[in-house]
């Protein structure tokens, strides 16, 4: 075997959902199988290996992560604050945030504020929205919290986990679970709906500043749940070294999944999805420093940009009306960005956010892509017919 789950698990597990609900929890239990017809607690791989179809999800492994419901406490509407206040102090420029900008404002979510409650419920320029971070399997992604004629969305955390991915209950309907990295309900009132992923910048603090001089940040003093130096505080000691375990036991295990010994078990990808095709981009097969990439995913002409020194590589839509571009990189007039692209078609000059600065195509937009970043052994789990940017 592979040595992925041969290391060991317990430093992690104490230390770091200790930090989370405040006591040692007790060991993680399984939930009963549900299901009369064997499909929802059945044991063996899916045959889309994915876990996409809700009638066969394996409800048997949902496990506890060691904390209640609401364990680990969800935010909803907190305050906001200038990078300059003292309560964006507990925020280094190299720590990584969930960027969102929405019709002229800028919103930054700290990585620092979800390791301590995994999901914050908000409303940017009068958008509903929840943002959310699994620390467990390095995903970040934000969702439309504008809901269907049942009110505003908002999220909260069960205490399970699935695959070591945090799954979310509807505060509208309780019994309703959403695994994150699926977003599909599989169980209660929201049972296949799928929520609404939202275009996400997971970037440096310092970048996002830069980007966004006027950016407001979640307050370290809003929550009144924790002294604000403790989000300066990493609680999971040693899990985003690249090459440390997952904190639970994988299913399908490893030995069933072999790509998912191809890279680091905390490797960093770009994940972009379409339906059941998935492909993912390895930070370290984008390079040491700056890449543009013209690809193709499923039937979509993809580009991805990748900055190494922001840590930022976000996905976009290369069609543009009739057009189909193909960007290459060119050297930055814009102090923002590191450097900026041009497409071949027209020659328009673009920044980072797809956004065209000079030349033909002048004010239009990419479109970009509702993607998120993850630890490789996640997504080499959840989508086991993943491709991968190889270049």
């Amino acid at each position: 075997m592979k040595p992925l789950l041969h290391l060991a698990f317990a430093f992690a597990v104490a230390g770091a959902l200790s930090a989370c609900g405040g006591k040692t929890p007790p060991a993680p239990v399984s939930p009963p199988e549900t299901g009369s017809n064997g499909e929802a607690g059945s044991a063996a791989p899916l045959p889309s290996r994915n876990f996409l179809n809700v009638s066969r999800f394996p409800m048997n492994r949902l496990i506890s992560g060691g904390v209640a419901k609401d364990g680990i406490p969800a935010l909803t509407d907190p305050d906001f604050v200038r990078a300059g206040s003292a309560y964006a102090t507990y925020l280094l420029d190299e720590d990584l945030v969930l960027g969102v900008y929405l019709d002229g404002v800028a919103k930054a979510y700290p990585h620092n504020i979800g390791w301590h409650h995994e999901i914050v419920n908000d409303v940017a320029s009068d958008r509903a929205l929840v943002v959310t971070l699994c620390p467990l399997t390095g995903t970040g992604m934000v969702f439309d919290g504008q809901g269907e004629g049942n009110g505003r969305l908002e999220l909260g955390v069960s205490g399970l986990l699935f695959n070591n991915n945090l799954v979310m209950y509807d505060r509208r309907f309780e019994d309703t679970l959403y695994p994150q990295m699926t977003h599909i309900g599989i169980r209660g009132y929201g049972t296949e709906q799928e929520l609404t992923l939202m275009p996400v910048v997971e970037t440096t603090w310092g970048n996002w500043k830069r980007i966004h001089p006027g950016t407001l940040i979640v307050s370290s003093g809003s929550t009144g749940m924790y002294r604000p130096e403790r989000y300066s505080t990493y609680p999971y000691t040693g899990y985003r070294e690249p090459a440390s375990a997952p904190m639970f036991p994988l299913f399908p295990e490893p030995d069933d999944n072999p790509i998912v010994h191809d890279y680091p078990p905390k490797e960093i990808v770009l994940g972009v999805r379409f339906g059941n095709v998935a492909k993912a981009y390895p930070f370290s097969q984008m390079g040491d420093d700056r890449s543009v990439i013209n690809d193709r995913v499923a039937d979509q002409n993809v580009l991805v940009v990748y900055d190494a020194a922001a840590r930022m590589a976000l996905p976009f839509r290369r069609d543009l009306g009739n057009l189909t571009l193909n960007f290459e990189k060119v050297p930055s007039t814009d102090r923002r960005f590191d450097f900026l692209m041009r497409d071949l078609e027209t020659g328009t000059t673009w920044n980072l956010l797809g956004q065209a600065l000079a030349g033909e195509l002048r004010g239009n937009q990419l479109y970009q892509i509702p993607a998120h970043n993850a630890f490789w052994f996640a997504w080499a789990t959840f989508w086991q017919d993943t491709a991968v940017y190889r270049p």
